[in-house]
C-alpha cells in the first residue's frame, strides 16, 4: 500500500514510518519541520509542508491508499503526565481541529477515502476518571480533539478514530485490547509502538470502519 502519514516527527508518527516500511508499504512523511525525519529509505518520500493547508495536502495525497494522522497539539497529548503547554495570552490549541477540516477537504478532492485518526481516551463517556482529570488539565487538548473528532465524523471518509490511553515507549507487543466505544477494562497505557502496529493492522484489513475504538494493553 501507499500510506499518507502525518505528525510523523512524532514518537508515535516516526513508529508508523518505520513498523509500515517494515511491513512493505510505502509511506509519505508529510510534515512541516521535514529536516527532522533522517531516515533514508527506498519507499519513505518526505514531503514538506502545513498540515493545516488543504490546498497543499491536496497536491501531495493523490495516489495513496490511506491517511494517517498521529497529529497532536505537544508533548500532553501524547504524555498525558506531562503537563500542558500554556495557553495564556496566546491562541489556543486548535492543531488537531485545523488539520482534520484541511485533511477532509483535501481528501474529498482526490480518489482517497481511508482515514485512520489518533485521538484521547479522555473522551469516551464511561472513563470518568479520564473525564474529571481531562476537563480539569487537558481542556484546550480535549475541546481541540472533540473538534477533530467531530469533522471526521461527519465526513464521507472511510474513518476510524483511536482513543488510546496514556503512551509509553515500550517495545512492541502485539498483544492489546480493542473494543468499539469504550476503552478496555483497566486500560491505562499502551506503547506507542503497539499502537502504531494496531493502526497498521486496521488499514491493511480493517475491522472498524467509521468506528471510535479504544485501545490498551
Amino acid at each position: 500500500m501507499r500510506l499518507f502519514i502525518l505528525g510523523a516527527t512524532g514518537r508515535t508518527g516516526a513508529e508508523l514510518v518505520d513498523q509500515a516500511l517494515a511491513r512493505g508499504h510505502a509511506v509519505t512523511a508529510f510534515a512541516r519541520s521535514p529536516r527532522k525525519i533522517t531516515r533514508a529509505h527506498e519507499r519513505l518520500t518526505v514531503f514538506g509542508g502545513d498540515p493545516r493547508d488543504a490546498v497543499q495536502l491536496r497536491a501531495a495525497l493523490p495516489g495513496h491508499d490511506a491517511v494517517l494522522s498521529a497529529l497532536g497539539p505537544g508533548p500532553a497529548a501524547d504524555h498525558p503526565r506531562l503537563p500542558l503547554p500554556s495557553t495564556n495570552g496566546s491562541r489556543p490549541v486548535t492543531v488537531c481541529g485545523d488539520c482534520a477540516h484541511s485533511t477532509v477537504r483535501a481528501m474529498q478532492h482526490t480518489a482517497l477515502h481511508r482515514l485512520m485518526v489518533v485521538s484521547v481516551s479522555f473522551l469516551f463517556p464511561d472513563f470518568l476518571l479520564g473525564t474529571i482529570v481531562g476537563n480539569l488539565l487537558f481542556r484546550d487538548v480535549l475541546r481541540d480533539a472533540r473538534e477533530m473528532e467531530r469533522v471526521v465524523a461527519a465526513s464521507d471518509m472511510d474513518w476510524t478514530i483511536v482513543r488510546p490511553p496514556q503512551l509509553t515507549n515500550g517495545v512492541r507487543t502485539e498483544r492489546y485490547r480493542v473494543k468499539d466505544g469504550h476503552l478496555p477494562p483497566r486500560g491505562f497505557s499502551i506503547s506507542r509502538a503497539d499502537l502504531a502496529h494496531f493502526m497498521l493492522q486496521e488499514v491493511e484489513d480493517p475491522r472498524h470502519l467509521r468506528a471510535i475504538v479504544g485501545v490498551s494493553r
